[in-house]
């Protein structure tokens, strides 16, 4: 097996090291949680390299599961989660031979989207002695039962520095300004979201916006045109001026006044009476 495979994981130092030495002594347990406390630290690429570790890098041994929607129609626009029939795939998976090697590895991304039914059947395939790993994947632990979670390794990921986070960046062409890395708080994947939608929204209203309007005619004509926008780029555009007002004002009132409105906007006020509210003098 190489064990050079996570040459190209920023950080997460200990989590690298745990796996190494799981590889070189071939001790590779049954089951493994990766798991953090925010999404977008490495935790879905560390889990493929060890299984192209494990595997000697033949995909068919390896076998993805994600959460998904019932396929019936009137459950399309359901919540997606990993289904009972999707613990069947793994079953069969796991009771066919390998091809390269004598081991399998299943990835369940996103354990935590797992439903009762199929937790259920994955306690009892967690059970059954078997030549297979299971990397269960989640940014949600908590939302894990303590029955999976005590049937597995668990090895956890930490968040990144900005010295890191820039580093993951370093051969791509993307700024990354300090306002980026401070809302990514340690996470490649969140700064990668925010840059997104940071480019979503006009230079010139970032830049209108960058302390609290200070007239009133302008505060209102930015009110209606933010209000207008999406739910999504309205909470993540609170949760940047947030960060940012504090960083430039320190304003302990402006602050709890951005709480607020975020608040409101999550309990579904209208749109337009928050953004008033918060960005009238």
């Amino acid at each position: 097996m190489k064990t050079n495979l996570f040459a190209e994981i920023i950080g997460q130092h200990t989590a690298k090291l745990l796996l190494t030495q799981a590889i070189e002594h071939n001790k590779i347990a049954p089951g493994y949680l990766f798991t953090s406390q925010i999404e977008g630290v490495g935790k879905t690429k560390t889990a493929l390299a060890f299984a192209n570790a494990i595997v000697g890098e033949n995909h068919l041994d390896i076998l993805h599961i994600k959460p998904t929607c019932a396929e019936n129609t009137s459950q399309q626009k359901g919540i997606p989660t990993i289904r009972v029939e999707q613990v069947r795939e793994v079953i069969e998976f796991f009771s066919s031979s390998a091809i390269s090697s004598n081991q399998k590895v299943v990835i369940i991304h996103e354990a935590d989207m797992l439903n009762p039914t199929a937790v259920n059947k994955l306690l009892k395939t967690l059970e059954e002695p078997k030549t297979g790993t299971f990397i269960l994947v989640s940014s949600h632990p908590q939302k894990l039962l303590p029955t999976i979670k005590s049937r597995c390794q668990i090895i956890l990921f930490s968040r990144l520095t900005d010295e890191d986070v820039v580093s993951v960046f370093k051969d791509e062409q993307i700024e990354l300004t300090q306002e980026i890395l401070t809302i990514s708080e340690g996470s490649p994947g969140r700064a990668i979201a925010h840059i997104k939608m940071l480019s979503s929204i006009p230079e010139e209203m970032i830049r209108q916006l960058e302390v609290p309007p200070s007239d009133i005619l302008n505060a209102l004509s930015l009110s209606n045109c933010i209000s207008s926008w999406n739910y999504q780029t309205q909470l993540w555009l609170l949760t940047y001026l947030q960060h940012n007002w504090w960083k430039k004002l320190r304003n302990t009132q402006l602050l709890k006044r951005c709480t607020q409105a975020r608040n409101q906007l999550l309990q579904h006020v209208t749109p337009r009476s928050i953004w008033d509210t918060l960005l009238l003098p």
